[in-house]
Formats: C-alpha cells, structure tokens, sequence
C-alpha cells in the first residue's frame, strides 16, 4: 500500500517525531523506499546558494537517513532550493508528485522562520493539496 513514504522534516523535535512515525510505517508496510526531505528556505537556486544553510539542510537528512539506513530501511535524502518560506508546502508536493509518493508525513508544526505558527501554513497546505493520504504528527507534550 505505502511503497514509498516521503518525510518532510526542518530538524526540530517535532520533525524527528515525524521521521520516528514514517519509519515505523515503513516496516509495517514493508516500503521500498522513504524519502526525506529538507526543503531550504534560506538556501537560493541562484548563483552561490549559502553554504552554510545547505551543510545545514544536508546534515538534517543525513542524520535522520543515518538512522532509517541503520534499522534496514532503503533510504533516500533530498535537500530542496529555491522554494520562498511561505512555499515550503508547495516544494512537499511537487516533490510527492515527482516521486510518485503514496503516503507523505509531515509534524504538526516545525522551526521555520514562522515559529510559533499555529498548524495552517505547511501542514495544511500539504493536507488540502497532496495527491497522496498525508499523515501530521501532532507536537508531543
């Protein structure tokens, strides 16, 4: 049912808690493949994108991948560039479409530049536009 499960994580609490859910999916559904991806709002696809943001955004999926490889599941990392902070659903998406997703997971909430934000900007983006079941991780506490 789920074959490929995509993880959007930013590296906070709640998006770990979100990679812990997609893995556990992934074992039961036996997939083939999670994608986690770290779209980076402050990295540009123009000439020099920063580097020090990109080391950033390859770091968080590479430690969540790290993880996910260790306990035998087939892993793939993506970092995604030139998407504005108020598009970082559409880049979940897009992404989904172009990997032909069949379950996204995402937190509840996350530490973007909108902290604090209340759930509507990516999570509900994604909801309301995936072409694939989306599963939100609510923050625990």
């Amino acid at each position: 049912m789920f074959k490929r499960i995509l993880v959007a994580t930013d590296g906070s609490k709640n998006a770990e808690n979100a990679v812990d859910h997609a893995a556990e999916i992934a074992r039961m559904a036996d997939a083939e493949e999670v994608v986690i991806l770290h779209v980076c709002t402050a990295c540009t696809a123009d000439l020099d994108p920063d580097e020090q943001n990109l080391e950033t955004a390859n770091r968080i999926v590479g430690e969540s991948g790290k993880s996910l490889t260790e306990s035998g599941l087939s892993v793939r990392t993506l970092v995604e560039t030139g998407y504005p902070p108020e598009s970082v659903g559409n880049a979940i998406i897009d992404i989904s479409r172009d990997n032909d997703i069949d379950l996204i997971v995402l937190g509840s909430r996350g530490l973007t530049e909108f902290k604090g934000m209340m759930l509507g900007s990516v999570s509900s983006k994604v909801v309301h536009a995936a072409d694939c079941p989306v599963m939100v991780v609510k923050e625990q506490g």
